[in-house]
């Protein structure tokens, strides 16, 4: 196996993925009618998801447990839904937009199928249930960001597949999500300076909890504004 001669550990990966996302909710919801502020900042934020998806599949691998993941993560999905509807629509619950927590979860659980079709060729079947639910739900990035997910399971963080996998993810921006994604390959940068490390970790939870409270707390600026 090929050493990572990165400098960027886990920890620092999860900072940069929720600083550029935090970047990019506040153009949304504040710069909409700025012109370049808000273009600026939407680019920035394009960042985050690759990021949360690469970071997705290293915990897969290191978890010892990916059924307590899924249920994690199908946990703050559910706490998060109240506060993602208020930051991005103005309403409690809005049945057409799912945060993405339940993309994250979705693609964890395409990883799982990923592994048993080793051995057991049905979970294929299961697997394209899953990208179909990501599709019907309307989860954040749907089903692109699904297999944007099992991409960075195939390729990895190998050096030797670092132009694979960033044509792979370009293709899968511009043609699920519009040119303006592609701004998400910076994310791809990244990754590829990622040390395999985990770093500082004892903030999992505060990582988990900060998506629905920032969300919150924007909402309640954006009311006070």
């Amino acid at each position: 196996m090929q050493e990572k001669k990165g400098f960027l550990d886990n920890f620092t990966l999860k900072l940069i993925a929720i600083i550029t996302m935090t970047i990019d909710h506040i153009g949304y919801i504040f710069l909409a009618n700025s012109g370049n502020n808000y273009l600026i900042s939407r680019a920035i934020g394009r960042i985050a998801f690759p990021i949360f998806c690469f970071l997705i599949v290293e915990g897969f691998h290191h978890t010892k447990s990916p059924i307590n993941y899924l249920i994690r993560l199908l946990l703050f999905a559910l706490i998060s839904e109240v506060p993602f509807d208020l930051a991005f629509f103005n309403n409690i619950f809005d049945p057409a937009h799912q945060n993405v927590f339940f993309t994250l979860a979705i693609g964890l659980a395409c990883l799982f199928c990923l592994e048993e079709m080793k051995t057991k060729r049905w979970f294929s079947i299961l697997l394209v249930i899953l990208f179909a639910v990501s599709y019907f739900i309307h989860c954040d990035y749907g089903p692109g960001g699904v297999l944007l997910i099992c991409t960075f399971y195939f390729t990895g963080q190998s050096r030797d597949k670092f132009w694979m996998q960033l044509i792979l993810c370009g293709l899968i921006f511009y043609l699920f999500f519009g040119a303006a994604e592609l701004f998400g390959l910076i994310a791809i940068l990244l990754i590829f300076l990622y040390n395999g490390k985990r770093g500082y970790n004892k903030m999992q939870w505060v990582f988990y909890l900060y998506y629905p409270l920032h969300l919150l707390i924007l909402h309640a600026i954006y009311l006070q504004a």
